[in-house]
């Protein structure tokens, strides 16, 4: 039967190869005209592209030439659009198109005089650089990211909002509002500086839920060059026919706390991280999560103390990498915790601002919860900062300096007067359109600055960036004036490193590696000791070898 089937496979083969070929001549007749008119347009082509390598280099199209028009072709996988117009037109802008391929030249006038020419090339920056863009409420959006700064220093630059429905109808058309912009970043920027363009339409947007697109218009308003007025038009957001859930908007918050972090970089401390974030979620407990924003400082073994407090949903890490390609402030810094701002918005009761290398304290008998529900009037608070030594520690922690915590070592706090030190904050995102570092500019409610007594952070300046033994110094004095700055033994969080370290155990179990093992790449193998007497008091320190 096999051997039958493949006899017939082979005859019924040839036969269909018969009618292939026949049917192949009556197209190869039918279409000699077509054939005729595609062979004639590919002969015209190449004598243009000869004719063009002959022709004097004045009139020749450059590389950058192509790739200007190339990069302006609108396909479906797009839906940036660049247009030009006269600044002082009354018509709608028109389409852009490439410059000119030759320079112009100096013309000498009849009167004698040489008018000289300037030839613009390429753009100094980009119009904007989008980080994320987050509805607010049923007519209500907010884009978060980068545009020029000397645009928006020197220019006028404009925004404009567009919802265009996924079915436009009658009842359900395109429709655009002026939109007003918030600089957050106190004229900290570089090449780029922060911009929160929020938009706020007349009616309900996506009411019936049946889906749409948001699109940004920025417009230079002759910004750069004051003869044109250059728009860039491109899609933001886009909501998905069904998809719309207005329920956190008015709903409880998942979260009582949420913690947004700057930018991390650099060859940040295993050791350092693994503390604060134990401390933290055990500060602000079950109902809390961290937002970290890896900047390129997340290495392996930073990645190792997350994963444990990541797997139990207490974090989430966010790549963002990719923005060092823009020239901002500090790794784009007041772009990450706005862009953190309004993804939670609606998330979180309260949100914190503050480094990995700040510590948040209450003191005894007060909770989290009792705090915050003493400043549940206010929008924004603050709170003061207590300095601590990052080289100071206790003698007593001699020979076993290295299984310590961080904080459970360095115990001698900054007590010089007479300095403004920066303060740390919380906000009620919900009321709040931008956000900064140290604070919010831009809020409706409240803000308050006395919550001494309530509510402070220990700050260990410069200690996350150390892969070394942070204790330089030991000491066994209460007071001491070191390198001009005056110190006291504080041990308040010292008293608190054995209850967080239970914590983390019962949590997470014994998942990360011995503290000697992460605070650095590799031991020293001797140390140099020294012997001092300063101010009639008795000094131990030493360095690695």
């Amino acid at each position: 039967m096999g051997k039958e089937r493949s006899e017939k496979e082979k005859v019924g083969g040839g036969e269909h190869n018969k009618r292939n070929m026949f049917v192949s001549c009556v197209v190869m007749n039918s279409c000699a005209a077509e054939l005729k008119l595609v062979l004639t347009a590919l002969l015209v082509l190449c004598s243009i592209a000869t004719l063009f390598q002959i022709l004097p280099s004045r009139f020749a199209i450059s590389a950058s030439d192509l790739r200007f028009c190339i990069s302006r072709i609108t396909t479906t996988t797009t839906t940036t659009t660049t247009t030009i117009a006269p600044l002082n037109s009354t018509t709608t802008t028109i389409p852009l198109t490439p410059s000119p391929p030759s320079a112009q030249k100096d013309q000498v006038a009849d009167n004698g005089v040489i008018k000289r020419v300037f030839n613009p090339y390429g753009s100094a920056a980009y119009n904007f650089i989008t980080m994320g863009a987050y509805r607010g409420g049923h007519n209500t959006f907010a884009i978060i990211g980068l545009a020029s700064k000397p645009l928006l220093l020197y220019s006028t630059p404009t925004y404009q909002c567009e919802w265009v429905p996924e079915s436009p109808s009658a009842s359900n058309s395109t429709f655009s509002t002026v939109s007003y912009r918030i600089l957050p970043d106190w004229g900290y920027g570089r090449v780029y500086t922060v911009v929160v363009v929020n938009c706020t339409f007349s009616e309900a947007v996506n009411g019936e839920n049946s889906g749409g697109k948001l699109f940004l218009e920025a417009s230079t308003s002759g910004g750069g060059d004051k003869n044109l007025n250059i728009t860039d038009r491109f899609e933001v957001l886009n909501e998905s026919p069904g998809d719309l859930n207005m329920s956190p908007f008015s709903s409880k918050p998942q979260y009582d706390y949420l913690y947004c972090g700057s930018p991390l970089y650099g060859g940040l401390s295993p050791q350092r991280v693994r503390e604060w974030i134990a401390y933290h979620v055990r500060l602000f407990g079950e109902r809390s999560h961290f937002v970290i924003h890896d900047a390129g400082g997340v290495h392996e073994e930073v990645l190792e103390v997350l994963k444990p407090w990541m797997e139990l949903g207490y974090v989430t890490l966010q790549d963002i990498k990719e923005q060092e390609r823009f020239d901002g402030y500090y790794h784009n810094q007041f772009m990450v915790v706005n862009d953190c701002l309004h993804r939670y918005k609606f998330l979180a009761k309260w949100m914190f601002f503050f480094d990995l290398d700040e510590y948040i304290y209450l003191p005894p008998k007060n909770t989290i919860k009792s705090v915050l529900d003493s400043l549940s009037g206010y929008t924004q608070f603050t709170f003061e900062q207590m300095p601590m030594s990052s080289k100071l520690c206790l003698s007593a922690d001699y020979g076993r300096y290295y299984r310590k915590w961080g904080f459970e070592k360095l115990v001698y706090r900054d007590v010089k007067r007479g300095i403004r030190r920066d303060r740390k904050y919380a906000i009620q995102p919900r009321n709040v359109f931008a956000t900064g570092v140290h604070m919010s500019q831009n809020f409706a409610g409240k803000t308050t600055y006395k919550t001494e007594g309530k509510i402070k952070y220990f700050h260990y300046h410069g200690t996350i960036a150390q892969r070394r033994e942070p204790c330089r110094n030991l000491l066994n004095v209460t007071e001491i004036n070191f390198e001009n700055v005056p110190y006291v033994l504080d041990t308040t969080m010292r008293d608190l490193a054995w209850s967080v370290k239970k914590f983390e155990l019962k949590m997470i179990g014994p998942k990360v590696p011995h503290p000697h093992l992460l605070a650095v790449s590799k031991r020293p193998r001797r140390f140099r000791h020294k012997f001092s007497i300063n101010d009639g008091q008795l000094w131990f320190s030493f360095s690695t070898v």
